[in-house]
């Protein structure tokens, strides 16, 4: 079965602003994509909240000329297609992605998915945090914190190390054994 990692950084709270992309694709536990885009915001929530851009870095100038959220999600679709998505605290980026295709009209996606926070708190328990860096401090992944590229691929590689050690290979079948709610993009 096929698993996309995502993950986004917002120019604000409102989840129409993504302003980036990380995107990691296994497929069979092969790694067969790693790919990150800088998104243009939509008009009327591209003003980047100073303490946003002081955690991604992420500046309106980097952006102008980027593509908006529906030229890159022509680009993602297809590794959709058939995927179970995770992300790290994954309400926050389903919530974006729903927000994102529903604003510029795109197809509802029906994906199912599931919370890498919750994955590592169920699995590893004995960690004094659960923050995407502590976990792949754990793991010995190396991590470019908030670049939406770096985010994607370690996350990815959490759920890969934990099929590893539990010797359970099916994204789904995983998050079951584990005790991990998974959840449905069209419930949101």
């Amino acid at each position: 079965m096929k698993l996309v990692a995502m993950d986004f950084e917002t120019a604000n709270p409102a989840p129409q602003s993504a302003c980036a992309l990380g995107v990691t694709v296994l497929e069979e536990g092969e790694l067969v994509l790693s790919e990150s885009w800088r998104i243009r915001p939509v008009f009327g929530f591209d003003t980047f909240w100073p303490s946003y851009v002081r955690i991604h870095g992420i500046t309106p100038a980097q952006v102008r000329d980027a593509p908006d959220f529906s030229q890159v999600f022509d680009t993602l679709r297809p590794w959709l297609k058939e995927a179970v998505l995770c992300a790290h605290n994954a309400a926050f980026d389903m919530a974006v992605l729903t927000a994102c295709c529903r604003w510029y009209g795109l197809a509802a996606l029906d994906n199912r998915y599931f919370c890498t926070v919750q994955l590592s708190r169920k699995v590893y328990p004995y960690l004094e945090h659960h923050r995407l860096n502590d976990v792949c401090d754990y793991m010995g992944i190396m991590l470019d914190h908030h670049d939406a590229g770096s985010d994607a691929r370690g996350c990815a590689l959490i759920v890969a190390n934990t099929m590893n050690l539990l010797q359970i290979y099916e994204p789904l079948a995983l998050a079951k054994a584990c005790g991990v709610e998974v959840k449905t993009l069209s419930e949101l």
